[in-house]
């Protein structure tokens, strides 16, 4: 694909990225990928013939994902059209095209930096119907939602103030994606936010996150009203590990009550499934 150094493509009316922005992080990528293959193939080589075999294959290796990042670019158009659904057939055309993992972990990356609604939604539905996706895969996703949401997290954090729960925003696509790769693990560990109670009481504020109205005690069962971010650490400064679909049922290991005013406390749940 060439690219006209002399007018650069204008950059899209409500989108997050320009053609030549997608097209100089494909090539990035490609760049990443070869100079990473190439460390860990020269690391493990341990003879000349080791050296030759693993040098061929890196350049089989290359050669296929530069094929795949010209496939992407060749469809930016249909990607960034203003029709929806050819941006959706797009993306699922090129999903279907890739042979390896690491192509599916590039178009996921595409979506969702694009700001793109369709595409967004389009990739998480992919990914989630993807019968051939590995567990490494996914763990792979979800540490990059877990990024993304933990950084989103935190911005709104700065602008609000310390009385917000912890709830989700149940309308965003990242998060019902990485709440049913959470709800995949077969365990669960971390924080999550009960909710609000008077200073020194045990009653939980409207803005409670599951079903009991009092406090819970140390190894008992609650379970979730609504989506919840699961933390590394309690309080919002914390890193989101994952996200708690509505009505999990979790045992509850230790309990902590931050202040939020001289009225109220915000109580966090150390919990495990």
């Amino acid at each position: 694909m060439t690219i006209n150094r002399k007018s650069e493509p204008k950059k899209l009316v409500g989108r997050g990225f320009s053609l030549r922005d997608l097209q100089i992080f494909t090539v990035v990528l490609v760049s990443v990928s070869g100079a990473y293959n190439a460390y860990q193939s020269s690391r493990a080589a341990a003879s000349a013939q080791q050296i030759s075999q693993q040098l061929q294959e890196i350049d089989q290796e290359t050669k296929r994902v530069q094929e795949f990042s010209k496939r992407i670019q060749d469809q930016l158009p249909n990607l960034t059209d203003t029709n929806r659904a050819k941006a959706k057939i797009a993306l699922a055309s090129l999903y279907s095209l890739a042979q390896q993992e690491s192509d599916k972990s590039i178009l996921f990356t595409v979506a969702i930096v694009s700001d793109e609604k369709a595409l967004r939604e389009t990739i998480s539905d992919l990914i989630l119907g993807d019968a051939s996706a590995s567990t490494r895969f996914k763990q792979g996703i979800a540490a990059k939602l877990q990024k993304r949401l933990t950084a989103q997290s935190r911005e709104a954090a700065t602008q609000g103030s310390q009385e917000q729960t912890d709830k989700t925003n149940q309308s965003e696509t990242e998060v019902k994606l990485l709440q049913q790769l959470t709800a995949e693990r077969s365990t669960i560990s971390g924080w999550i936010y009960l909710g609000k109670v008077s200073t020194g009481k045990t009653n939980l504020a409207n803005d409670k996150t599951i079903k009991a109205t009092t406090l819970p005690r140390f190894g008992t069962t609650i379970e979730t009203n609504t989506p919840i971010n699961l933390r590394d650490v309690d309080g919002r400064r914390g890193n989101i590990i994952g996200v708690i679909a509505r009505n999990s049922k979790l045992t509850v290991k230790e309990l902590k009550r931050n202040p939020i005013d001289s009225d109220f406390e915000g109580v966090w749940a150390k919990v495990n499934r």
